[in-house]
Protein backbone atom coordinates (compact mmCIF):
# COMPACT_ATOMS: atom_id res chain seq x y z
CA UNK A 1 0.00 0.00 0.00
CA UNK A 2 3.23 2.36 0.82
CA UNK A 3 4.96 1.52 -2.49
CA UNK A 4 1.36 2.32 -4.45
CA UNK A 5 0.49 6.02 -2.22
CA UNK A 6 4.18 6.74 -3.39
CA UNK A 7 3.60 5.92 -6.95
CA UNK A 8 0.49 8.02 -6.89
CA UNK A 9 2.74 11.22 -5.76
CA UNK A 10 5.85 10.88 -7.43
CA UNK A 11 2.77 11.00 -10.55
CA UNK A 12 1.39 14.33 -8.88
CA UNK A 13 5.25 15.84 -8.30
CA UNK A 14 5.85 14.91 -11.66
CA UNK A 15 3.30 17.30 -12.78
CA UNK A 16 4.21 19.62 -10.81
CA UNK A 17 7.12 20.02 -12.30
CA UNK A 18 6.31 19.44 -15.63
CA UNK A 19 4.04 22.54 -15.28
CA UNK A 20 7.10 24.81 -13.89
CA UNK A 21 9.09 23.54 -16.96
CA UNK A 22 6.37 24.59 -19.69
CA UNK A 23 6.57 28.35 -17.71
CA UNK A 24 8.29 31.02 -19.83
CA UNK A 25 11.35 31.90 -18.32
CA UNK A 26 12.18 35.02 -16.59
CA UNK A 27 14.40 37.56 -16.85
CA UNK A 28 17.66 36.96 -14.35
CA UNK A 29 17.51 41.12 -13.54
CA UNK A 30 14.45 41.73 -11.69
CA UNK A 31 12.26 44.12 -12.58
CA UNK A 32 11.12 46.94 -9.61
CA UNK A 33 8.02 47.39 -11.92
CA UNK A 34 6.77 44.00 -11.56
CA UNK A 35 7.54 43.37 -8.37
CA UNK A 36 5.23 46.41 -7.06
CA UNK A 37 2.37 45.22 -9.59
CA UNK A 38 3.07 41.48 -8.25
CA UNK A 39 2.18 42.82 -4.86
CA UNK A 40 -0.77 44.74 -5.40
CA UNK A 41 -2.11 42.48 -7.76
CA UNK A 42 -5.88 42.15 -7.61
CA UNK A 43 -8.27 39.88 -5.94
CA UNK A 44 -9.70 39.52 -10.08
CA UNK A 45 -6.63 38.19 -12.02
CA UNK A 46 -5.65 36.01 -8.25
CA UNK A 47 -9.72 34.26 -9.48
CA UNK A 48 -8.05 33.42 -12.57
CA UNK A 49 -5.27 32.27 -11.99
CA UNK A 50 -7.01 29.48 -9.65
CA UNK A 51 -9.30 28.86 -12.23
CA UNK A 52 -6.68 27.98 -14.39
CA UNK A 53 -4.83 26.08 -11.86
CA UNK A 54 -7.72 23.62 -10.94
CA UNK A 55 -8.55 23.05 -14.40
CA UNK A 56 -4.77 21.71 -15.24
CA UNK A 57 -5.34 19.62 -12.46
CA UNK A 58 -8.60 18.03 -13.37
CA UNK A 59 -6.54 17.62 -16.62
CA UNK A 60 -3.84 15.48 -15.10
CA UNK A 61 -6.31 13.45 -13.26
CA UNK A 62 -8.19 12.45 -16.11
CA UNK A 63 -5.03 11.35 -18.09
CA UNK A 64 -3.78 9.68 -15.32
CA UNK A 65 -7.20 7.61 -14.47
CA UNK A 66 -7.09 7.15 -18.30
CA UNK A 67 -3.52 6.38 -18.37
CA UNK A 68 -3.70 3.37 -15.70
CA UNK A 69 -7.02 1.89 -17.64
CA UNK A 70 -5.41 1.51 -21.09
CA UNK A 71 -1.52 0.70 -19.70
CA UNK A 72 -0.48 -2.75 -19.66
CA UNK A 73 1.16 -4.37 -17.02
CA UNK A 74 4.80 -2.93 -17.14
CA UNK A 75 6.97 -6.19 -17.83
CA UNK A 76 10.16 -6.82 -15.30
CA UNK A 77 12.10 -6.27 -18.69
CA UNK A 78 11.86 -2.60 -19.47
CA UNK A 79 13.54 -3.37 -23.68
CA UNK A 80 10.24 -4.39 -24.71
CA UNK A 81 8.05 -1.62 -23.37
CA UNK A 82 7.98 0.56 -26.46
CA UNK A 83 5.89 -2.67 -28.14
CA UNK A 84 4.17 -3.55 -25.28
CA UNK A 85 2.90 -0.04 -25.27
CA UNK A 86 2.09 0.56 -29.09
CA UNK A 87 0.10 -3.01 -29.21
CA UNK A 88 -1.87 -1.50 -26.08
CA UNK A 89 -3.18 1.47 -27.61
CA UNK A 90 -4.16 0.11 -30.52
CA UNK A 91 -6.58 -2.72 -28.75
CA UNK A 92 -7.55 0.54 -26.48
CA UNK A 93 -11.22 1.25 -27.59
CA UNK A 94 -14.20 -1.28 -27.30
CA UNK A 95 -17.02 -2.14 -29.76
CA UNK A 96 -20.67 -1.95 -29.18
CA UNK A 97 -21.09 -6.29 -28.38
CA UNK A 98 -18.23 -6.39 -25.61
CA UNK A 99 -16.13 -4.61 -23.53
CA UNK A 100 -12.00 -4.95 -23.60
CA UNK A 101 -10.51 -4.66 -20.15
CA UNK A 102 -8.26 -6.67 -21.04
CA UNK A 103 -5.28 -4.20 -20.31
CA UNK A 104 -6.59 -3.25 -16.55
CA UNK A 105 -3.61 -4.83 -15.32
CA UNK A 106 -1.85 -2.94 -12.56
CA UNK A 107 -0.95 -4.71 -9.82
CA UNK A 108 0.62 -3.44 -6.40
CA UNK A 109 3.81 -5.11 -7.42
CA UNK A 110 3.99 -3.13 -10.84
CA UNK A 111 2.58 0.14 -9.60
CA UNK A 112 6.57 0.64 -8.31
CA UNK A 113 7.85 0.51 -11.68
CA UNK A 114 4.73 2.51 -13.56
CA UNK A 115 5.11 6.60 -14.15
CA UNK A 116 2.65 8.85 -14.81
CA UNK A 117 2.63 10.43 -18.47
CA UNK A 118 3.85 13.82 -18.67
CA UNK A 119 0.68 16.12 -17.53
CA UNK A 120 1.69 19.10 -20.68
CA UNK A 121 -1.01 20.42 -22.32
CA UNK A 122 0.24 19.88 -25.94
CA UNK A 123 1.54 16.43 -25.50
CA UNK A 124 -1.35 14.85 -26.88
CA UNK A 125 -2.59 14.75 -30.05
CA UNK A 126 -6.34 15.30 -30.41
CA UNK A 127 -6.73 11.67 -31.56
CA UNK A 128 -5.57 10.95 -27.93
CA UNK A 129 -7.34 13.58 -26.18
CA UNK A 130 -10.41 11.75 -27.89
CA UNK A 131 -9.96 8.76 -26.59
CA UNK A 132 -9.44 9.85 -22.81
CA UNK A 133 -12.82 11.52 -23.36
CA UNK A 134 -14.45 8.20 -24.25
CA UNK A 135 -12.67 6.05 -21.48
CA UNK A 136 -13.82 9.23 -19.37
CA UNK A 137 -17.19 9.60 -20.88
CA UNK A 138 -20.50 7.39 -20.02
CA UNK A 139 -21.63 5.08 -23.02
CA UNK A 140 -24.58 4.73 -23.89
CA UNK A 141 -25.54 1.62 -25.97
CA UNK A 142 -28.48 0.26 -28.31
CA UNK A 143 -28.12 -3.53 -26.97
CA UNK A 144 -31.80 -4.44 -25.96
CA UNK A 145 -32.63 -6.41 -22.52
CA UNK A 146 -36.12 -7.85 -22.36
CA UNK A 147 -38.01 -6.83 -19.13
CA UNK A 148 -40.40 -9.19 -17.48
CA UNK A 149 -43.05 -8.83 -14.48
CA UNK A 150 -41.85 -7.73 -10.87
CA UNK A 151 -38.82 -6.13 -12.03
CA UNK A 152 -37.08 -2.08 -10.93
CA UNK A 153 -36.32 -0.77 -14.29
CA UNK A 154 -33.96 2.14 -13.60
CA UNK A 155 -32.19 3.62 -16.72
CA UNK A 156 -28.88 5.18 -16.61
CA UNK A 157 -29.27 8.98 -14.93
CA UNK A 158 -28.65 11.24 -17.80
CA UNK A 159 -24.83 13.22 -17.60
CA UNK A 160 -24.30 16.94 -17.70
CA UNK A 161 -20.95 17.77 -18.29
CA UNK A 162 -19.73 15.63 -15.61
CA UNK A 163 -15.85 14.40 -17.05
CA UNK A 164 -14.03 15.78 -13.68
CA UNK A 165 -16.66 13.43 -11.46
CA UNK A 166 -16.41 10.52 -13.90
CA UNK A 167 -12.22 10.63 -13.92
CA UNK A 168 -12.57 10.64 -10.08
CA UNK A 169 -14.77 7.99 -9.61
CA UNK A 170 -12.81 5.62 -12.16
CA UNK A 171 -9.18 6.68 -10.60
CA UNK A 172 -10.74 5.65 -7.14
CA UNK A 173 -11.90 2.47 -8.19
CA UNK A 174 -8.50 1.74 -9.81
CA UNK A 175 -6.63 2.52 -6.80
CA UNK A 176 -9.28 0.34 -4.53
CA UNK A 177 -8.54 -2.45 -6.98
CA UNK A 178 -5.30 -2.03 -7.40
CA UNK A 179 -4.13 -2.01 -3.36
CA UNK A 180 -6.92 -5.04 -2.58
CA UNK A 181 -6.43 -7.61 -5.82
CA UNK A 182 -3.54 -8.33 -8.14
CA UNK A 183 -5.55 -8.76 -11.33
CA UNK A 184 -3.96 -11.52 -13.99
CA UNK A 185 -4.78 -13.27 -17.08
CA UNK A 186 -8.27 -13.11 -18.71
CA UNK A 187 -10.03 -15.93 -17.88
CA UNK A 188 -13.37 -14.95 -20.02
CA UNK A 189 -15.43 -12.54 -22.51
CA UNK A 190 -18.97 -12.40 -22.94
CA UNK A 191 -21.28 -9.84 -24.75
CA UNK A 192 -21.72 -7.51 -21.41
CA UNK A 193 -18.16 -7.88 -20.52
CA UNK A 194 -14.90 -9.81 -19.35
CA UNK A 195 -13.84 -11.58 -16.35
CA UNK A 196 -10.19 -11.60 -15.45
CA UNK A 197 -8.19 -13.92 -12.86
CA UNK A 198 -6.96 -12.25 -9.43
CA UNK A 199 -5.53 -12.91 -5.95
CA UNK A 200 -6.95 -11.05 -2.93
CA UNK A 201 -3.55 -8.97 -1.41
CA UNK A 202 -4.46 -9.40 2.12
CA UNK A 203 -4.99 -12.99 2.59
CA UNK A 204 -4.29 -14.61 -1.06
CA UNK A 205 -7.35 -16.27 -1.72
CA UNK A 206 -7.92 -16.52 -5.64
CA UNK A 207 -10.78 -14.35 -6.85
CA UNK A 208 -12.26 -13.49 -10.19
CA UNK A 209 -13.12 -10.04 -11.29
CA UNK A 210 -15.96 -9.57 -14.01
CA UNK A 211 -15.92 -6.03 -15.53
CA UNK A 212 -19.36 -5.50 -17.11
CA UNK A 213 -20.77 -2.48 -18.44
CA UNK A 214 -24.05 -1.00 -18.49
CA UNK A 215 -26.93 -0.71 -20.98
CA UNK A 216 -29.59 2.14 -21.12
CA UNK A 217 -32.30 0.08 -20.39
CA UNK A 218 -30.76 -2.51 -17.63
CA UNK A 219 -32.89 -3.33 -15.06
CA UNK A 220 -32.50 -3.34 -11.39
CA UNK A 221 -33.79 -4.47 -8.10
CA UNK A 222 -34.05 -3.96 -4.48
CA UNK A 223 -32.08 -6.12 -1.95
CA UNK A 224 -31.73 -6.45 1.52
CA UNK A 225 -29.57 -4.12 3.39
CA UNK A 226 -29.18 -2.04 0.65
CA UNK A 227 -30.79 1.53 -0.17
CA UNK A 228 -30.61 1.71 -3.60
CA UNK A 229 -31.54 -0.76 -6.36
CA UNK A 230 -28.64 -2.76 -7.80
CA UNK A 231 -28.00 -4.33 -11.33
CA UNK A 232 -29.82 -6.91 -11.54
CA UNK A 233 -26.97 -9.50 -12.08
CA UNK A 234 -25.25 -8.55 -8.42
CA UNK A 235 -28.95 -8.63 -6.89
CA UNK A 236 -29.36 -12.33 -8.34
CA UNK A 237 -26.25 -13.14 -7.25
CA UNK A 238 -26.53 -11.92 -3.39
CA UNK A 239 -29.98 -13.62 -3.62
CA UNK A 240 -28.81 -16.90 -4.49
CA UNK A 241 -26.47 -16.41 -1.46
CA UNK A 242 -28.94 -15.31 0.98
CA UNK A 243 -29.27 -17.85 4.00
CA UNK A 244 -26.65 -20.58 4.45
CA UNK A 245 -24.28 -20.27 1.70
CA UNK A 246 -24.48 -23.16 -0.78
CA UNK A 247 -20.84 -24.41 -1.68
CA UNK A 248 -22.36 -25.21 -5.66
CA UNK A 249 -22.84 -21.44 -6.13
CA UNK A 250 -20.68 -18.60 -6.77
CA UNK A 251 -19.97 -16.45 -3.85
CA UNK A 252 -19.83 -12.40 -4.54
CA UNK A 253 -17.46 -11.21 -2.32
CA UNK A 254 -17.74 -7.58 -3.31
CA UNK A 255 -18.78 -5.17 -5.50
CA UNK A 256 -18.90 -1.92 -7.40
CA UNK A 257 -20.63 0.33 -9.47
CA UNK A 258 -19.94 3.44 -11.67
CA UNK A 259 -22.23 5.08 -13.64
CA UNK A 260 -21.42 3.36 -16.89
CA UNK A 261 -19.64 -0.18 -15.82
CA UNK A 262 -19.69 -2.55 -12.27
CA UNK A 263 -16.98 -4.88 -11.02
CA UNK A 264 -18.12 -7.95 -9.36
CA UNK A 265 -15.24 -9.81 -7.11
CA UNK A 266 -16.57 -13.46 -7.01
CA UNK A 267 -15.16 -16.24 -5.61
CA UNK A 268 -12.93 -18.62 -7.71
CA UNK A 269 -12.16 -22.34 -6.72
CA UNK A 270 -8.72 -23.07 -7.91
CA UNK A 271 -7.32 -25.03 -9.75
CA UNK A 272 -10.44 -25.20 -12.08
CA UNK A 273 -12.05 -25.31 -15.49
CA UNK A 274 -15.46 -25.12 -16.95
CA UNK A 275 -16.86 -28.04 -17.24
CA UNK A 276 -17.02 -28.17 -20.99
CA UNK A 277 -13.56 -27.92 -21.35
CA UNK A 278 -13.23 -30.73 -18.27
CA UNK A 279 -15.26 -32.35 -20.94
CA UNK A 280 -12.77 -31.93 -23.60
CA UNK A 281 -9.34 -32.67 -21.73
CA UNK A 282 -11.06 -36.33 -20.54
CA UNK A 283 -12.63 -37.19 -23.99
CA UNK A 284 -16.04 -35.32 -24.29
CA UNK A 285 -17.57 -38.09 -22.90
CA UNK A 286 -17.83 -39.55 -19.29
CA UNK A 287 -19.22 -42.61 -17.48
CA UNK A 288 -22.51 -42.73 -15.32
CA UNK A 289 -20.41 -42.51 -11.87
CA UNK A 290 -18.79 -39.72 -12.61
CA UNK A 291 -22.18 -38.01 -14.39
CA UNK A 292 -23.97 -38.49 -11.08
CA UNK A 293 -21.82 -36.79 -8.80
CA UNK A 294 -22.17 -33.80 -10.97
CA UNK A 295 -25.64 -34.11 -11.42
CA UNK A 296 -26.03 -34.40 -7.91
CA UNK A 297 -24.49 -31.03 -7.36
CA UNK A 298 -26.04 -28.95 -10.03
CA UNK A 299 -29.38 -30.14 -8.92
CA UNK A 300 -29.13 -29.23 -5.72
CA UNK A 301 -27.45 -25.34 -6.82
CA UNK A 302 -30.57 -25.07 -9.31
CA UNK A 303 -33.05 -25.80 -6.71
CA UNK A 304 -31.37 -23.71 -4.16
CA UNK A 305 -31.49 -20.70 -6.24
CA UNK A 306 -35.51 -21.20 -7.54
CA UNK A 307 -36.10 -21.87 -3.77
CA UNK A 308 -34.59 -18.16 -3.15
CA UNK A 309 -36.27 -16.76 -6.00
CA UNK A 310 -33.78 -16.79 -8.33
CA UNK A 311 -34.29 -18.18 -11.77
CA UNK A 312 -30.57 -18.67 -13.43
CA UNK A 313 -31.71 -19.31 -16.92
CA UNK A 314 -28.53 -20.43 -18.17
CA UNK A 315 -27.43 -23.53 -16.81
CA UNK A 316 -25.05 -24.88 -19.36
CA UNK A 317 -21.34 -26.69 -19.05
CA UNK A 318 -19.65 -23.37 -19.73
CA UNK A 319 -21.15 -22.16 -16.86
CA UNK A 320 -20.61 -24.87 -13.89
CA UNK A 321 -16.61 -24.56 -12.42
CA UNK A 322 -15.00 -27.95 -12.02
CA UNK A 323 -12.68 -28.04 -8.92
CA UNK A 324 -9.80 -30.62 -11.09
CA UNK A 325 -8.61 -31.40 -7.46
CA UNK A 326 -11.78 -32.02 -5.39
CA UNK A 327 -14.61 -32.64 -8.46
CA UNK A 328 -16.66 -30.46 -7.07
CA UNK A 329 -19.02 -28.33 -9.01
CA UNK A 330 -19.96 -24.23 -8.92
CA UNK A 331 -22.81 -22.83 -10.47
CA UNK A 332 -21.33 -18.85 -12.08
CA UNK A 333 -23.01 -16.30 -14.06
CA UNK A 334 -26.37 -15.01 -13.35
CA UNK A 335 -25.92 -12.59 -15.59
CA UNK A 336 -28.73 -14.22 -18.14
CA UNK A 337 -31.16 -14.76 -15.10
CA UNK A 338 -34.43 -13.22 -13.60
CA UNK A 339 -36.53 -13.07 -10.13
CA UNK A 340 -38.46 -16.21 -10.12
CA UNK A 341 -42.49 -16.35 -10.51
CA UNK A 342 -45.11 -18.42 -11.41
CA UNK A 343 -46.24 -16.12 -14.41
CA UNK A 344 -45.56 -17.57 -17.76
CA UNK A 345 -42.24 -16.09 -18.53
CA UNK A 346 -42.86 -14.60 -22.82
CA UNK A 347 -38.73 -13.66 -23.04
CA UNK A 348 -35.57 -16.23 -22.92
CA UNK A 349 -32.22 -15.08 -22.41
CA UNK A 350 -29.59 -17.42 -22.33
CA UNK A 351 -27.76 -20.40 -24.84
CA UNK A 352 -30.23 -21.65 -27.49
CA UNK A 353 -29.32 -25.41 -27.37
CA UNK A 354 -30.61 -25.39 -23.93
CA UNK A 355 -33.74 -23.36 -25.04
CA UNK A 356 -36.76 -25.39 -23.93
CA UNK A 357 -39.11 -26.49 -26.61
CA UNK A 358 -42.03 -24.84 -25.61
CA UNK A 359 -41.09 -21.52 -25.81
CA UNK A 360 -40.13 -21.68 -29.28
CA UNK A 361 -44.05 -23.00 -30.42
CA UNK A 362 -45.51 -21.09 -27.69
CA UNK A 363 -43.32 -18.19 -26.57
CA UNK A 364 -44.39 -18.85 -23.40
CA UNK A 365 -42.29 -21.14 -20.53
CA UNK A 366 -42.21 -21.98 -16.88
CA UNK A 367 -39.17 -20.97 -14.63
CA UNK A 368 -38.68 -24.35 -12.76
CA UNK A 369 -40.03 -26.52 -15.98
CA UNK A 370 -37.23 -24.64 -18.17
CA UNK A 371 -34.15 -25.56 -15.52
CA UNK A 372 -35.19 -29.04 -15.60
CA UNK A 373 -34.93 -29.34 -19.44
CA UNK A 374 -31.65 -27.40 -19.00
CA UNK A 375 -30.57 -29.79 -16.46
CA UNK A 376 -31.36 -32.67 -18.59
CA UNK A 377 -29.09 -31.30 -21.87
CA UNK A 378 -25.97 -30.88 -19.12
CA UNK A 379 -26.94 -34.90 -18.32
CA UNK A 380 -27.67 -36.01 -21.93
CA UNK A 381 -23.97 -34.05 -23.11
CA UNK A 382 -21.89 -35.87 -20.06
CA UNK A 383 -23.19 -39.09 -20.94
CA UNK A 384 -23.44 -38.91 -24.90
CA UNK A 385 -21.09 -36.27 -25.76
CA UNK A 386 -23.11 -34.50 -27.98
CA UNK A 387 -26.26 -32.35 -28.29
CA UNK A 388 -30.06 -33.68 -28.62
CA UNK A 389 -31.19 -33.29 -30.99
CA UNK A 390 -35.56 -33.06 -32.78
CA UNK A 391 -34.99 -36.73 -33.39
CA UNK A 392 -33.93 -37.84 -29.82
CA UNK A 393 -36.94 -35.21 -28.87
CA UNK A 394 -39.39 -37.56 -30.93
CA UNK A 395 -38.19 -40.27 -29.27
CA UNK A 396 -38.81 -38.77 -25.58
CA UNK A 397 -42.27 -37.66 -26.02
CA UNK A 398 -43.22 -41.13 -26.52
CA UNK A 399 -40.66 -42.09 -23.82
CA UNK A 400 -38.78 -44.19 -26.34
CA UNK A 401 -35.35 -42.93 -26.15
CA UNK A 402 -32.70 -44.95 -25.40
CA UNK A 403 -29.10 -46.13 -25.18
CA UNK A 404 -27.43 -49.22 -25.50
CA UNK A 405 -24.26 -47.77 -23.04
CA UNK A 406 -26.54 -46.45 -20.26
CA UNK A 407 -28.15 -47.82 -17.74
CA UNK A 408 -32.79 -47.63 -17.73
CA UNK A 409 -32.34 -45.45 -15.06
CA UNK A 410 -30.29 -43.10 -16.84
CA UNK A 411 -32.46 -43.65 -19.79
CA UNK A 412 -35.45 -42.92 -18.10
CA UNK A 413 -34.18 -39.68 -16.37
CA UNK A 414 -32.87 -38.11 -19.48
CA UNK A 415 -36.69 -38.67 -20.98
CA UNK A 416 -38.33 -37.19 -17.99
CA UNK A 417 -36.26 -34.10 -18.22
CA UNK A 418 -36.37 -33.51 -21.69
CA UNK A 419 -39.92 -34.46 -22.17
CA UNK A 420 -41.26 -32.09 -24.50
CA UNK A 421 -44.94 -31.39 -23.07
CA UNK A 422 -43.16 -29.56 -19.70
CA UNK A 423 -46.24 -30.81 -17.63
CA UNK A 424 -44.45 -34.74 -18.07
CA UNK A 425 -41.20 -33.41 -16.81
CA UNK A 426 -40.15 -34.48 -13.75
CA UNK A 427 -40.53 -31.51 -11.37
CA UNK A 428 -37.58 -30.17 -9.50
CA UNK A 429 -37.31 -31.00 -6.63
CA UNK A 430 -38.04 -34.63 -7.12
CA UNK A 431 -34.84 -34.81 -9.53
CA UNK A 432 -32.79 -36.48 -6.71
CA UNK A 433 -35.29 -38.85 -5.89
CA UNK A 434 -35.17 -40.21 -8.90
CA UNK A 435 -33.91 -43.87 -9.21
CA UNK A 436 -30.58 -42.86 -10.97
CA UNK A 437 -29.39 -41.37 -7.45
CA UNK A 438 -30.00 -44.27 -5.72
CA UNK A 439 -27.92 -46.62 -8.08
CA UNK A 440 -24.98 -47.71 -6.23
CA UNK A 441 -21.64 -47.98 -8.19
Amino acid sequence: MGQQISCVKKAVDKCVYNSQLSTPLQSNTPNPHQLAGTAEEDRGERKVREKKRVRKKRRFWRRLACFHFSRPRAGQDGKAQGEKLEQAGSSRCSTDDQISLQNITCTTKDCAHQEAPSSSSDVLSSSEEQQMQEHLEPRVHDSPVNLSEGEIVSPLTEQQDNDVVMSTEMFNLLIDICLNYNIGAKLGEGGFGAVFEGVRCKDGLPVALKFARKTENMEYINIHDHAKPVPLEIGLTVLANNGPSSPHIIELLDWQELPDHYVMVLQRPSPCENLSVFSECCGGIFDEEFARHVMQQVIEAADKCCSRGVLHRDIKLENLLVNTDSLDVTLIDFGCGDLLHEMPYNTFSGTRKYCPPEYLETGKYNGRHATVFSLGVVLYTLVCGYYPDHTDLDKIKDWLWYLPSLSKECSHLINACLHPNPEERIPLDRLLLHDWFKVIP
